[in-house]
């Protein structure tokens, strides 16, 4: 996304910044590719927190949260914010917003600048912002934070905040000493041995014999309602479209070539390049003694080799290029120097040059008929762009004036069509064999953060070539469906739920047996119900650790108890019940292994950089002072789960 910050969660202490704070978050608003911002329903005034003097606006953290969710729903298309909410979410943005203002306040308190130069320097590196030359275009600029739907502060201040956490927290974390008497017993964890038995205690063993009353399943799907909610689905209408919908608006004139022709007449003039050798040397002395052996009949190559230099070789370099590499002094000796001769010393950027002119290329000039071709097609492609800049805009402007995607559509002869009812990850629930089409990868994001009654908005699917016009056409809200139509299946879980309580019963009497001295099989016969087989099972810490590689939940148990001692476990799903005896233990001993002694030492190291950054956190939060206004995240908090609706 942005190189400086790239490198930055890369090195040892980037882990611990990534857990502060997000970095950019206003940018992983750009990366899904979706325009427009959400809104808590008019909650546009006061503030979430106070971070020393300064306040985090509703309207900040609005973007914040729904920046985060997006990001979160890269993985987890279907996720909406209430269950974002719920499960954290919220208090975790706020958490890392508050970070942000927290470091940058404190940097500022301890002599740590961020100086406009430096935001600048990072704003040229974001995609997007350069114009067809390459070089950065302060109207891409715009028209790039107007496609994300930001300002140029926001842009800035996300940066501002993000370059002082890059200058603080690596002190925090530098020079952190790992005492070697550390290393040793947690390097042998990892070859530390476990083994013990596992017992199955399952829900289906003990189903009820009876069907449940109506008042009884009723209460048990309104309790787990949660489980059986269906995501939202939206049906959209879009228009697609390309750069072919502006015709021939973009061809060039004869006039605009001839005028294009004239005012670069200094490109299609005649010119002259040339072919050099060169060596750069940090004094005018060791420059010209190396020009005297070189006149003497030693080669360049041969000169540069006794005095450990290398030559550097450029092809059809012209004037304006080497002024630009070197210096204009240089550029102007070099080209008064004839084809086979070395120039005199002279001094340019990198110090003193001794360039031998090896050959040099006369280019004639060119004429307007033999290059209308190719300036027709450069003033095409910036016409393009133009072009189709106003044609977006008039489109965004009707939309947001009240037109629709069919009179947008009529207008530019473009066809209409309409997806059935959608998941936000593209999936059809009423046909499981449907495949939308390539391009909803772009539109289903934005569709699913539009109001479902909001105007039509238009998207980029290929930035600058191709276009969709959407809005949508139908929707249904995240609700679990009517318990007559899913009756049967909540009945099975029902059932299972209650088995799944018989099953914890029985397991913690299997445990109670184990630990008054029986064992776990005998233990599981005085149960008088047909169950599984007993399993002895064994593994290593390291296999607990292996990336890539889950361990069997009760062997992972094993490493969190005492010898002889057993426990339960949710088999999770109301699947059942585990009951987990722990038989024997096997300590590692690292102390022969360089390697894994290493590894460890390098990663309790890593581990003591990311405490030492979050403290630094702790403390500058502390330093700055931090309140939350709880009343507003309150309210907030209801609004985004709709729990106002209820209460």
């Amino acid at each position: 996304m942005i190189s400086s910050f790239r490198r930055m969660l890369a090195s040892r202490w980037g882990a611990a910044i990534a857990l502060a704070f997000v970095v950019l978050m206003g940018f992983a608003f750009a990366l899904s590719d979706v325009t427009g911002s959400g809104s808590f329903g008019g909650l546009g005034g006061g503030h979430v927190a106070k971070v020393g003097d300064r306040k985090i606006g509703l309207g900040e953290f609005d973007d914040m949260l729904q920046n985060a969710l997006r990001a979160e729903r890269r993985d987890n298309p279907t996720l909406d914010m209430t269950q974002f909410v719920e499960s954290g979410g919220l208090d975790a943005t706020l958490d890392r917003l508050i970070n942000r203002y927290a470091l940058s306040i404190f940097g500022e308190e301890h002599g740590v600048s961020v100086s406009k130069r430096l935001v600048d320097s990072e704003i040229r590196q974001l995609p997007g912002v350069n114009g067809p030359d390459g070089r950065f275009s302060q109207q891409a600029f715009t028209s790039f934070l107007q496609g994300l739907d930001l300002t140029e502060e926001m842009i800035r201040d996300d940066f501002r905040q993000n370059l002082f956490a890059q200058q603080i927290l690596p002190a925090a974390g530098a020079g952190a000493p790992v005492s070697q008497s550390y290393v040793l017993p947690y390097a042998s964890l990892l070859l530390e041995k476990r083994a013990g038995d596992v017992a199955l205690i399952p829900a289906q063993a003990f189903l009820p014999k009876t069907a449940p009353a109506d008042a009884q399943l009723q209460t048990y799907y309104t309790a787990n309602s949660a489980r059986f909610t269906i995501p939202e689905k939206r049906a959209v209408s879009y228009a697609l479209f390309d750069t072919s919908i502006i015709g021939d608006k973009a061809d060039a004139t004869s006039k605009e070539i001839a005028d294009y022709y004239k005012a670069n007449a200094k490109q299609y003039s005649a010119s002259q390049t040339r072919d050099l050798s060169q060596l750069v040397f940090p004094t005018e002395a060791a420059a010209k003694a190396a020009l005297a052996k070189i006149n003497a009949g030693q080669s360049m190559d041969a000169v540069a080799r006794e005095l450990g230099l290398s030559v550097t070789l450029s092809n059809g370099i012209n004037r304006e290029t080497l002024t630009s590499n070197a210096s204009k002094a240089v550029a102007e000796t070099v080209f008064a120097t004839s084809a086979g001769k070395t120039a005199a010393p002279v001094r340019g950027g990198l110090g003193w040059y001794v360039v031998r002119v090896n050959a040099v290329k006369e280019i004639p000039a060119r004429t307007l008929a033999s290059v209308s071709a190719e300036i027709a097609r450069t003033i095409a492609a910036e016409k393009r762009v133009e072009v189709l800049s106003d044609l977006t805009s008039e489109i965004e402007d009707e939309f947001a004036g009240g037109s629709t995607i069919a009179d947008m559509a009529k207008a530019n002869g473009l066809k209409v069509e309409t997806t059935p009812l959608l998941f936000a990850n593209g999936q059809n629930p009423a046909a499981p064999g449907y495949k939308p089409i390539a391009e909803m990868a772009r539109i289903l994001p934005a569709a699913f953060e539009m109001d479902s009654d909001g105007e039509a908005q238009l998207i980029e699917i290929v930035p600058g070539e191709k276009f969709a016009m959407i809005s949508i056409a139908d929707f249904q809200e995240a609700a679990p469906p009517p318990l007559k139509d899913v009756r049967d299946i909540i009945v099975q879980q029902w059932a299972l739920a209650e088995g799944a309580k018989k099953a914890k019963s029985v397991a913690e009497q299997v445990q109670k047996a184990v630990l008054s001295g029986k064992g776990l099989a005998e233990a599981m016969q005085a149960v008088g119900v047909a169950l599984p087989k007993v399993e002895s099972v064994a593994g290593s810490r390291a296999d607990l650790n292996r990336e890539g590689q889950q361990m069997p939940p009760p062997l992972a148990m094993m490493f969190a108890m005492k010898k002889g001692t057993a426990k339960t476990l949710d088999a999770g799903g109301d699947r059942g019940w585990f009951v987990v005896k722990l038989n024997e233990v096997i300590k590692g001993d690292a102390s022969g292994n360089k390697e894994l002694l290493a590894a460890r030492q390098q990663e309790l190291l890593e581990l003591l950089q990311q405490e030492y950054a979050a403290q630094l956190i702790n403390a500058a939060r502390a330093e700055v002072g931090v309140s939350k206004n709880e009343d507003a995240l309150k309210d907030l908090r209801n609004r985004l789960t709709n729990r106002d609706a209820v209460q």
